[in-house]
């Protein structure tokens, strides 16, 4: 139930990073050259709810790691960014989000800024659920 609460709470992030980097893009291309309308294939939207829960599911694989160890954690750290990196450059190609190293630039930027709010979001998500369970403890321990 936990990895499928991660996955959820990733994919949901992820996707609304994807959709407001997006958006940000079309804005600033809207007040640099004027042009009032985004024109989307059908599929674009389902594109970037899959990208964000193919890019959710190693994020499970590397949460469950057994301990902290960073002469282990540090390296599966930096696997699992240049993989997703990887993950988010072939969506991007598959589904047509860049045609050119122009407008691949501003999503590698994206990648990078969405990668450390997911990662931010996420520990303080289960630092939050960490803390509840401890004080639902205690107030069981109390009773007894």
């Amino acid at each position: 139930m936990k990895n499928i609460k991660l996955i959820f709470h990733q994919t949901l992030m992820i996707s609304t990073g994807i959709l407001f980097g997006i958006g940000v893009q079309k804005m600033i291309q809207y007040v640099s050259e004027g042009s009032g309308t985004i024109v989307w294939q059908w599929y674009i939207p389902f594109s970037i709810i899959l990208t964000g829960f193919l890019c959710s599911i190693p994020s499970v694989l590397i949460s469950n790691c057994n301990g902290y160890n960073p002469k282990r954690f540090v390296p599966r750290l930096i696997l699992h960014f240049i993989s997703l990196g990887a993950l988010v450059s072939l969506c991007g190609y598959l589904f047509h989000w860049y045609e050119s190293i122009q407008e691949y630039i501003p999503i590698a930027v994206m990648y990078v800024l969405i990668y450390g709010f997911v990662w931010a979001a996420t520990i303080w998500i289960t630092q939050s659920d960490a803390k509840k369970i401890n004080e639902a403890l205690k107030d069981i321990q109390d009773r007894d």
